[in-house]
């Protein structure tokens, strides 16, 4: 069993592979949430993963109020691990997820950076070469999840990783604010930003969205997976790009 939690594809990426190749289930956590659930049965001999991105040297929001109440059932003392996704460097993400919800291996990859809000996204063949990267380091966890290696195999820490969240985190935990998201003549009215909001933030009105809450996920699944690159967030991500993994298919 498999959860994770995506917004342009990277955690669904590596879950898929994972998945692929150990034969554990999918599960999106922002689908049990909407859903409220949050009880679920281990199978025989069945591991259970986490891949989630890292937001802020920190975890979602999202991620941590599900773990939160998350109850798994088995009949064995079963392995578990988590895989942090990042674009660069996690900071203390898997100390931030360990006390949340223990974990037997914990793995780090840096994919792609697409916090566009703030810096331009990288070049097409520089993306394609992060992937390539990253299917490998995928292909050495898999192997340890066969193995069921124990402790922490993260080499995305970053230098003073503690420090890092201690002062980026809390920006993120309790920021998230709507205010500067803007929609631009491009957008279509299609929907798109509504339908996949994990926190149901937005709402369409009159052929737009609109930001329904003051704070959301921040995920940015909105602005980058917008067909028409219609939705932006602050000065900068007009003129930073838009990515969304191409080996994935929502």
């Amino acid at each position: 069993m498999i959860f994770y939690f995506t917004a342009t594809g990277n955690s669904k990426f590596i879950a898929e592979r994972i998945a692929a190749e150990t034969g554990g289930q999918l599960i999106n956590i922002a689908d049990c949430v909407q859903g409220e659930q949050y009880s679920f049965a281990l199978g025989d001999d069945e591991a259970l993963g986490f891949v989630v991105p890292v937001y802020f040297y920190g975890i979602p929001m999202i991620v941590a109020e599900f773990l939160q109440k998350l109850k798994i059932s088995a009949g064995h003392d079963y392995y578990s691990y988590v895989v942090l996704n990042s674009g660069g460097t996690a900071g203390d993400a898997e100390g931030l997820f360990r006390r949340t919800f223990p974990v037997n291996a914990v793995f780090g990859i840096a994919v792609v950076s697409n916090y566009v809000p703030l810096y331009p996204m990288e070049s097409e063949t520089e993306i394609a070469k992060s992937l390539e990267r990253a299917v490998r380091e995928t292909d050495v966890i898999i192997q340890h999840i066969r193995d069921r290696s124990v402790g922490s195999f993260n080499a995305t820490k970053g230098h003073f990783p503690r420090l890092s969240t201690f002062v980026a985190y809390p920006l993120y935990k309790y920021g998230r604010k709507t205010g500067k998201f803007t929609v631009n003549e491009n957008c279509t009215g299609c929907g798109l930003c509504e339908r996949i909001c994990p926190r149901k933030a937005i709402r369409v009105e009159s052929g737009a969205p609109v930001w329904t809450a003051a704070q959301c996920e921040f995920c940015l699944g909105c602005l980058h997976r917008c067909p028409s690159a219609a939705i932006n967030y602050g000065r900068k991500s007009a003129e930073n790009g838009r990515y969304v993994n191409p080996h994935v298919r929502f």
